[in-house]
């Protein structure tokens, strides 16, 4: 694959996280792009498609919730243009392999990026460019995007013309998702529809964001991408098996829930848990919450089987602290607790007769203790009662 290894100067790696638009395209298009295609994020352009034959879609995403973005003289409008004559002058593009895209949603309407977009002949863009010529020569006051206007209006015409006629302004959906569930549709059921979009955004975004982090390009394989896609169906289609709908949390949302010391924190601490002990328990403590949530907005689960299963736990979680404080009598109270909290995690359980995820069952016991309902210190109590938090 011709992908380049060093960013494009022109991205904003990090960024992205407040902008819920590119994952949901960088879905889009690793479920639409042909076999052996890969599609990066915030590398080559907001969301790329780096094709097996040497060809790319470069494509720039604009949000257009509270104004219009491709209006005649709009700045993001003018802004990618530019960005782009610069990348073409520098050899860094070539425009003979690229097709730009602008895409815009809600739809909205413009006359220039309407003209910009039909064009295709030398003819078409040379006409554009008088057009542009002629309109921002009518203006009273320059625009606030004159210098990128301008950085157009100076390039040379065949720098104009790649670009142009091979730039498209995709401005068509009121809701993006309705595009990514239209891939979905043939192989989808209607009401699988909902659970499977939020895995795959889910899935696409923990890919880019790991790669971001390890300070790696965040490409990724759009085949691998398919085949994730066909095994999450076919673990959907096991009515005994409920699968996570969640993605492992962040680490500062890991450390941020750490640092406010919960209960179920503080009773990892009384027991001398290890540093590893207690992110994992934030982290699985985290995603059995928001699984919960999912699986009951999904219609998987019910309150009453959750109560059932809290029940369960703590029946469990008796039987074991009492077999531990008979059987390790002679051990300290911190070795104690350790060894019941170990066990714990390592009980296997279902929840209404279906298997689920073993973050769950951990998330769940520490949800108990974070409740008071479980403790590990066999003076857990009385411990955390006296201590004033």
């Amino acid at each position: 694959m011709n992908i380049p290894l060093k960013a494009s100067k022109y991205s904003a790696p990090g960024q992205y996280l407040g902008y819920a638009l590119q994952p949901l395209r960088l879905c889009y298009h690793l479920l639409d792009c042909p076999a052996g295609a890969y599609v990066s994020m915030e590398h080559s352009e907001d969301v790329a498609v780096h094709y097996p034959d040497g060809f790319q879609l470069l494509e720039q995403d604009k949000s257009a919730l509270k104004q219009n973005p491709i209006s005649d003289w709009a700045d993001d409008l003018w802004k990618s243009i530019a960005h782009w004559i610069r990348g073409i002058r520098a050899g860094e593009i070539d425009p003979a392999s690229t097709t730009f895209r602008i895409y815009v949603t809600p739809a909205h309407e413009g006359e220039l990026a309407a003209a910009i977009s039909a064009a295709t002949t030398l003819e078409e863009v040379q006409e554009v460019t008088a057009q542009v010529r002629a309109k921002i020569s009518k203006r009273r006051r320059p625009p606030s995007c004159q210098a990128d206007v301008q950085e157009f209006l100076d390039a040379s015409d065949g720098e104009r013309f790649g670009l142009i006629s091979h730039l498209e302004i995709d401005s068509r959906d009121n809701d993006p998702l309705v595009a990514l569930q239209s891939v979905l549709a043939l192989a989808v059921p209607e009401k699988l529809m909902e659970r499977v979009c939020r895995y795959l955004l889910g899935n696409a975004k923990d890919r880019a964001d790991r790669l971001i982090r390890e300070g790696r390009p965040a490409v990724i394989s759009g085949d691998e991408f398919k085949r994730n896609l066909h095994s999450f169906m076919q673990s959907n289609n096991l009515p005994g098996y409920l699968r996570s709908l969640s993605g492992p949390p962040e680490p500062a949302q890991v450390g941020a829930v750490i640092s406010t010391r919960p209960t179920f924190i503080r009773q990892l601490e009384l027991i001398q848990a290890k540093d590893e002990q207690f992110v994992r328990a934030a982290s699985d403590f985290l995603r059995t919450s928001a699984d919960k949530a999912l699986w009951a907005e999904a219609g998987d689960i019910f309150e009453g089987e959750l109560d059932g299963w809290d029940d369960d736990l703590v029946r469990r979680h008796e039987f074991i602290r009492g077999e531990i404080a008979d059987t390790h009598a002679d051990s300290n109270a911190e070795a104690r607790g350790r060894l019941t909290y170990n066990r714990c995690g390592a009980v296997q359980a279902s929840l209404a007769g279906r298997e689920v995820p073993g973050h769950f069952i951990h998330g769940s016991f520490n949800a108990l203790a974070d409740n008071f309902r479980v403790g590990w210190h066999p003076d857990y109590k009385e411990l955390l009662s006296d201590d004033g938090e």
